[in-house]
């Protein structure tokens, strides 16, 4: 009998962080993930923002913008409630830690171009941005002068690649 081998895909972690104080604006930085796969996306994030919120127990993101994800993950030995809202600010997760503090983080949707996801991130962690998340999501393509293709890449990706994939 062969065992069959599973491949493990190591990825970037692409987060951009604003630094801790003071803040500034809704968003405490961006993330940008590979895939709508929250559950399997969520391990690598959680460990790299837990240095700033010490260990993340509570996980909430917009119901329809990504695939069905269990309401509770183990991560590091720790169990993560991850709870789907339906109110609340599109394209953004909130991590809650230790004595609840939290980090809300801009989501740029996986299809994202490189350039304009590079961008949108810079611009939502940089230190004095206080921008909205619509605004933030278009700020690479309105770098270019192309704030209709920004627009249409997300609203590609929540009709794509989410509200649909969320009833699975």
């Amino acid at each position: 009998m062969t065992k069959s081998k599973t491949r493990v895909v190591e990825r970037t972690l692409r987060l951009r962080l604003k630094p801790t104080a003071p803040k500034t604006g809704y968003v405490d930085g961006a993330w940008w993930p590979h895939s709508d796969e929250l559950a399997a996306e969520l391990p690598a994030l959680l460990a790299a923002v837990a240095g700033r919120v010490g260990t993340i127990h509570h996980v909430a993101y917009p119901l329809g913008e990504w695939a069905r994800t269990p309401d509770e993950l183990v991560v590091a030995g720790q169990t993560v409630r991850v709870e789907g809202i339906r109110q609340g600010t599109g394209h953004t997760v909130e991590l809650l830690g230790v004595k609840n503090r939290r980090v809300v983080l801009l989501v740029v949707p996986p299809g994202t171009v490189e350039r304009d996801a590079m961008a949108t991130m810079t611009s939502a962690s940089a230190v004095d941005n206080e921008s909205a998340v619509d605004e933030l999501l278009t700020a690479g393509t309105r770098q270019r002068g192309d704030h209709a293709e920004g627009v249409a890449a997300v609203q590609r990706w929540v009709t794509e690649g989410g509200a649909d994939r969320g009833s699975r």
